[in-house]
């Protein structure tokens, strides 16, 4: 399911271009259980060693109306070229512009999104990526944490 930058919150997990992906969102599935959404102490990165490359969190600071990059998985900073691990968004601008209608989005709706597109905020433009966007709460109210999976199509050596 291509969606040329437009969040969708309408998508099973069929839609998933590939395993990767898949198995990061039935991981929150099986985190959430009956509930709205998982709370940050169901996760345990101990489960998901195979997946945590792909995987990206962002704190959610309410009372400063801020997105602290917690931990940014290592294909997200291969496919930026840089680590964020640790920063705020409003302190990378060329990311800020592309990402916070998303984190605002996914913090106000409280649900998962899907979305693709060419990652436009990197010097790697050219590359396609797919990410679903999945809320975490510590007390199943707001959403104090954004886990991502994200996989990107990097480029196959071409033979001479």
């Amino acid at each position: 399911m291509l969606t040329n930058g437009v969040l969708t919150d309408n998508f099973c997990i069929d839609d998933f271009p590939n395993p990767v992906l898949k198995d990061i969102y039935q991981y929150w599935l099986d985190m959430k259980g009956t509930r709205d959404m998982p709370c940050r102490r169901d996760l345990h990165p101990a489960d998901i060693v195979n997946l945590l490359p792909h995987v990206c969190l962002v704190d959610v600071k309410h009372d400063v109306n801020r997105y602290k990059m917690r931990l940014i998985g290592t294909e997200t900073v291969k496919a930026l070229g840089k680590e964020i691990t640790g920063k705020y968004l409003d302190e990378i601008p060329e990311i800020e512009q592309h990402l916070k209608d998303r984190y605002e989005w996914i913090v106000r709706e409280r649900r998962p999104y899907l979305v693709s597109d060419k990652l436009r905020w990197s010097q790697k433009s050219f590359l396609n990526f797919c990410s679903v966007g999945l809320p975490l709460s510590e007390k199943g109210q707001d959403v104090d944490i954004i886990m991502y999976g994200s996989y990107y199509q990097f480029p196959t050596s071409i033979m001479h």
